[in-house]
């Protein structure tokens, strides 16, 4: 059993515990008492110290960070460029004790935000405010798509390829092939592995078909795929020719064109499962047509992109993963392309609730490590610590080791409570600062918190609940509502439509396909288009018999 009384009495010198006097010579740590949480005030002072007073601000500017301390109705918050590790089971109030009052506190330092927003809660609570204090406000909606920005993954890797940066199109291209075509757990890599080629072929071979349109989007790539492959393991000469002449492209697709008929039908049924989301869901498919999420500017103008998700399905998680990655990806090519040295302007938070649910995001470690030298925090919200590793295996050490604060409410889970006892180390009689009951019994009503702080001790601190900070009175901001006009059915414009290309050598060398003065249609040869078509028309009398038996021609 957790005995405060004496802990209190070992780490408190020459102070007033539970009506007694106590006297010891030595003061080898100081803390909160996790039970009472009666903090003392020199305590509380080292915590300020390290700190900053939210009412206070630095070099004639708002300062903002997540919340750490609330004492006589100040918050206190860590304004370095510390990553923060949030956990919390389900029902622990992380939402309301640090996610929202950490967005509000971003707010009035005027400070960018990338936030993943199940339930859509933050938004409905921080929107309205935020827009009104000229925030650029941005709405990702995979709940209901047909409301809120659009974003097209390949927007960014074809604008590049348009500027004769292939190398950086290609990595970009690439990150979303993996994102998308990859398992998080593999029985037979080999068709993941494949498909992935498969996407980052056709996506280069799109690209290069239609160098000279505005935008190209994840239904042409399906477009191309539905045109280059044909039944029986036939493949489109046309297609096939005009990958030839360029190796890249080449060597993506050969693993497909060029294998036995029962190896490409399983390659492109697995490409085919990867992608169906994009072809039932219209609403998704119109949403990721296009473009108006910018991230130019979230760098230099205070804006905030709610990334919004349903919880209850992972349908739509590979995507919040993508756009993580992307976001990031894109930022530090801007900062480089710049020669920005010590990042951008405005601070950009990502705070990432679920991130333990989410797929795991390629070269996390890697962007968590190098983000502090660019002006970017990380606040990872989870669940469990079995979640983070099951995810990221054994760099969710490099992850955890990364986040400067940690701030636990609670949970049950045992190797979670074990480590963070652990690291709360010991007395002065070798027995833990923080057991593992006591762990368990912070006191959910107060908000009670455990932190862990760069190089303070750790403390219990009671966080204040959102509606301290705007007293349960709030607008929600309606949706942007999108012109219904705007459908992928008249969107993308079809290889007949497009411009005539000979060789792909040009594109690659970041020449025109062909001079604006000479420009002429191409197309799939008459017999082609007729042998695609009669093609349809079998597989659908087919199916049609199937289902409900051969009908007289009559």
């Amino acid at each position: 059993m957790f005995d405060s009384e004496k802990l209190n009495r070992e780490v408190l010198n020459n102070e007033e515990t539970f009506g007694k006097k106590t006297k010891l010579t030595k003061k080898p740590y100081y803390m909160v008492s996790p039970i009472n949480n009666d903090s003392k005030l020199e305590e509380k002072n080292k915590i300020k110290e390290y700190l900053n007073d939210i009412k206070k601000p630095a070099n004639g500017k708002q300062i903002g960070g997540i919340p750490l301390l609330y004492d006589d109705s100040t918050v206190y918050v860590d304004t370095q460029d510390s990553h923060s590790l949030i956990i919390g089971s389900t029902g622990s109030k992380k939402t309301r004790l640090v996610v929202l009052p950490l967005v509000k506190i971003l707010g009035y330092a005027e400070e960018s935000m990338i936030i993943c927003d199940p339930k859509a809660e933050v938004y409905n609570r921080t929107a309205y405010s935020l827009k009104n204090a000229g925030y650029k406000i941005e709405v990702v909606n995979f709940r209901n798509p047909s409301v809120g920005e659009c974003w097209n993954p390949l927007e960014i890797p074809y604008r590049l390829f348009c500027l004769g940066d292939i190398d950086r199109a290609c990595e970009f291209v690439n990150d979303i092939a993996t994102n998308l075509m990859l398992a998080e757990t593999f029985h037979d890599p080999y068709w993941d592995y494949s498909a992935a080629d498969l996407f980052f072929g056709l996506t280069l071979l799109t690209f290069a078909l239609k160098k000279d349109v505005e935008s190209v989007s994840i239904s042409d790539v399906l477009e191309l795929r539905r045109k280059m492959f044909l039944e029986n393991g036939q493949v489109n000469s046309y297609y096939q020719d005009m990958a030839k002449q360029n190796s890249l492209i080449y060597h993506s697709l050969i693993g497909t064109m060029n294998v036995p008929e029962k190896t490409q039908s399983c390659i492109l049924s697995t490409f085919d499962q990867k992608m169906r989301c994009f072809v039932y869901q219209q609403n998704l498919t119109n949403m990721m047509a296009h473009n108006t999420v910018s991230l130019d500017s979230i760098g230099y103008e205070k804006t905030i992109v709610y990334l919004i998700m349903p919880d209850e399905k992972t349908t739509y998680h590979k995507l919040i993963s993508l756009f993580i990655k992307q976001s990031y990806e894109y930022l530090i090519y801007k900062i480089q392309e710049n020669n920005i040295e010590n990042g951008f302007n405005k601070r950009i938070n990502y705070i990432l609730d679920e991130f333990s649910t989410l797929p795991t995001i390629k070269d996390f470690p890697n962007m968590i490590t190098a983000a502090r030298s660019r002006n970017i925090r990380f606040n990872l919200v989870i669940q469990s610590l079995h979640q983070l590793k099951s995810r990221y295996g054994d760099e969710a050490e490099t992850i955890k080791a990364n986040c400067n604060n940690w701030i636990y409410l609670t949970s049950r889970e045992l190797e979670l409570l074990r480590e963070i006892s652990e690291l709360c180390g010991m007395d002065a009689s070798y027995r833990p600062i923080f057991s593992i009951s006591a762990l368990q019994h912070l006191d959910k009503n107060k908000g009670q918190a455990l932190i862990l702080c760069g190089r303070l001790f750790p403390f219990i601190s009671e966080l204040k609940d959102i509606s301290s900070y705007d007293n349960e009175h709030y607008d929600v901001l309606p949706y942007t509502h999108r012109d219904q006009s705007d459908s992928f059915f008249s969107i993308p414009q079809t290889h007949s439509q497009a411009t005539k290309v000979e060789s792909l050598d040009d594109l690659f060398e970041d020449e025109p396909i062909i001079s604006p003065n000479n420009k002429q249609n191409i197309s799939l040869n008459d017999e082609v288009e007729d042998n695609v078509k009669s093609d349809l028309q079998k597989e659908l009398e087919k199916r049609f018999d199937e289902l409900f038996g051969p009908l007289d021609d009559d």
